[in-house]
């Protein structure tokens, strides 16, 4: 049988007598001929007809499917002789045919084998290497770092960052600098710790001896977690060694009884501060410790006390020993004139620790002995090199009896400077007496109106205005 083509001639329109429907053989044409039965013809409709197509596996077309499956049925009532099958028949001729065409036409699918041994080796060897360049380039790129402005701008603002791909010496100093000139701490601790993780011990000493903020930002962290011997190893070998000792010092001296702190720090000072511009500070901190620790265990009985004075530091020290033993003769232990001799302090530091105790007891004639006494014609005058305003200053705010302190003000030189202090301080008579001085009777009739009627300060004033002997210059 030939191949059904639709484009024949031999399938046409109109009355239907002697159209050829399917080439065969000349048997099949006649019946088909003189058979009642009314042909299909493609321009006709279908309206008093119901075809029914039933496709149970898949498409016909792509010929994995028997013709068997394929069902063509004719409802129609007519009485044709010819039975619907011969029509069935036909048209499963037709789906086989329509197969066979399209499997003959190339239809298979050519797998991807074949289709690389049709092409050019030469050709494909150089699309590959294009392809594999363009690979390495992603790789490459992918753990590429940020620009190192964008890293320390990232850090600042609290989004993420990585500083993994500065792999480089250049590119971690870059980084470090950048955040350097940016000043943020935050930053510049980071990046500092990550070079430190990410290089030995000799290029870190390099790159963080050359940016002195770096290094200080990696000390204060490393003190606030408290890595004491690494802070002070990574000082010496910066060549800091007055801040290791300082280091070393406030290490030694942070826990532990009194006795412990005096072992600790006599190592130190034999170990790493002999030659230490502050090692005389540290030898006079042993001798503290020393002096006062058979004290300790007497002081404890009296839990009012604050007894942790004595051992803090020296000025503490004396001022504790001023507070509670002020009269102890030089030979013995509590007695500050000893502790004063023995660590040579100055007369200002001794006369501002010791008035500020003998004024927490109230020991005033002990105040004015250390800061006043006889000068020319009966006058006062201030002891040593002391500054007598804020030592009157001192014994207001504790309360001083005005006598006392009427007396501290008048060792003042300035009559102005001794005016303005004396009304600061609320000391009436002493105003009243550098405006009698000065002769300034209109000036003292308005104080004396300032003051509350009756009081002391306005009697005391009343007085003066009452005498008849004073030539008033206004």
């Amino acid at each position: 049988m030939e191949k059904f083509d639709w484009g024949d001639d031999s399938v046409a329109g109109g009355d239907g007598e002697g159209k050829k429907i399917i080439r065969g053989g000349e048997e099949e044409e006649e019946a088909w001929n003189k058979s009642s039965f009314k042909r299909f013809d493609w321009d006709e409709g279908i309206d008093d007809r119901t075809l029914q197509f039933h496709e149970k596996n898949s498409s016909v077309l792509g010929g994995s499917a028997s013709c068997d499956d394929v069902v063509f049925e004719d409802n129609t009532n007519s009485g044709s002789s010819i039975s619907s099958r011969a029509l069935e028949a036909r048209v499963k001729e037709v789906a086989k045919q329509i197969a066979n065409s399209d499997s003959s036409a190339g239809g298979q699918q050519v797998s991807i084998s074949d289709q690389l041994e049709s092409r050019d080796p030469v050709r494909l060897e150089a699309e590959l290497k294009t392809v594999r360049r363009k690979l390495e380039s992603l790789h490459t790129s992918r753990y590429q770092p940020d620009p190192a402005v964008t890293t320390v701008q990232n850090i600042m603002l609290g989004k993420l960052f990585s500083l993994d791909g500065y792999k480089s010496l250049k590119k971690k100093e870059d980084l470090l600098d950048c955040a350097i000139e940016m000043g943020d701490g935050d930053a510049i601790l980071a990046i500092t710790l990550m070079i430190r993780r990410t290089l030995n011990h000799p290029k870190f000493l390099a790159v963080i001896s050359a940016r002195p903020l770096a290094a200080q930002h990696l000390v204060n962290y490393m003190i606030t977690r408290h890595e004491m011997n690494q802070v002070t190893d990574l000082l010496h070998a910066l060549g800091r060694f007055h801040y290791a000792g300082i280091i070393s010092y406030k290490q030694a001296t942070a826990r532990g009884s009194i006795e412990e702190k005096t072992k600790k720090l006599k190592k130190l000072l034999h170990a790493q501060m002999s030659g230490h511009e502050d090692s005389g500070l540290v030898m006079e901190q042993i001798n503290l410790y020393e002096r006062v620790s058979p004290l300790l265990p007497g002081e404890n009985a009296f839990p009012e006390r604050q007894v942790s004075q004595l051992s803090s530091s020296i000025l503490q020290c004396l001022s504790y020993l001023s507070t509670w033993y002020y009269n102890e003769p030089e030979n013995h232990l509590y007695s500050p004139l000893a502790l004063m001799k023995m660590h040579k302090l100055t007369r200002t530091q001794s006369t501002w620790v010791q008035v500020r105790a003998r004024a927490f007891s109230q020991s005033w004639k002990d105040c004015e002995t250390l800061l006043v006494g006889k000068g020319w014609m009966g006058g006062v005058r201030a002891k040593g090199e002391v500054n007598i305003t804020e030592m009157a200053t001192v014994l207001h705010d504790a309360k001083c009896p005005t006598e006392t302190l009427s007396l501290i003000l008048q060792a003042v030189e300035s009559p102005s400077d001794r005016l303005d202090l004396a009304k600061k301080l609320g000391a009436a008579r002493i105003v009243v007496d550098v405006m009698l001085a000065q002769k300034d009777r209109v000036s003292l009739l308005a104080y004396r109106d300032s003051l509350t009627r009756n009081s002391e300060g306005w009697m005391y004033a009343d007085n003066i205005l009452s005498k008849n002997n004073v030539k008033w210059k206004n």
